[in-house]
């Protein structure tokens, strides 16, 4: 294992959640928004979109810094059968935690790690979340206060989000958030990054 702490780091996201997430491990960083299309393709899992879509955000930006060590991921959320992206409006994150009132409701966290000059390390993790029954004035406060609009689920772990649940099942807590930093941290240890 050669030592790579000083390799030079790369988020592909313009995701604030992850950027914070990923500064808790006190990696220095640069983020640059990957460029892809994140349409879903026919027939495909919740869990094979979040997959793919990790990996081909890691693998667009790096492609274009060939000497760093990239970090890519994705999430879904899954409710019968369907998957519910971000809400985009007030509308939508009306309907969507309505639908999700007294359900729980599956989420797919992948992350794909490229260094350098070495293989590509995945993982996707599930993160099951109980919401309890919600009557819609308590919706409408929550999404005035907390604005959840452009995060999968529509809401915001991070914030007044926990509020919504009656219990959250995942072997890494992190990952609802966007990056399963467990995983990330043991692919950076593997590539021979320092973490404190």
């Amino acid at each position: 294992m050669r030592d790579d702490s000083r390799m030079h780091v790369i988020l592909a996201s313009s995701s604030v959640s992850r950027k914070a997430q990923l500064q808790q491990l006190g990696v220095l960083f640069d983020c640059i928004s990957p460029v892809i299309d994140e349409t879903a393709k026919i027939d495909e899992t919740a869990v094979e979109l979040a997959s793919r879509l990790a990996r081909e955000k890691c693998m667009a930006v790096a492609e274009r810094h060939h000497d760093s060590l990239v970090i890519g991921a994705d999430q879904t959320c899954v409710f019968a059968g369907e998957v519910f992206g971000k809400p985009g409006s007030f509308e939508q994150a009306v309907e969507q935690l309505q639908t999700f009132s007294g359900n729980c409701i599956e989420f797919f966290t992948a992350v794909c790690v490229k260094s350098p000059d070495g293989p590509c390390y995945q993982h996707n993790d599930l993160t099951s979340v109980y919401f309890r029954k919600l009557e819609l004035q308590e919706i409408i406060r929550y999404l005035q206060a907390d604005q959840p609009y452009d995060c999968a689920g529509g809401f915001k772990v991070e914030s007044m989000g926990l509020s919504l649940f009656t219990a959250i099942e995942s072997r890494d807590p992190s990952a609802l958030l966007g990056l399963p930093l467990i995983k990330l941290c043991e692919f950076l240890r593997e590539i021979g990054v320092q973490i404190p």
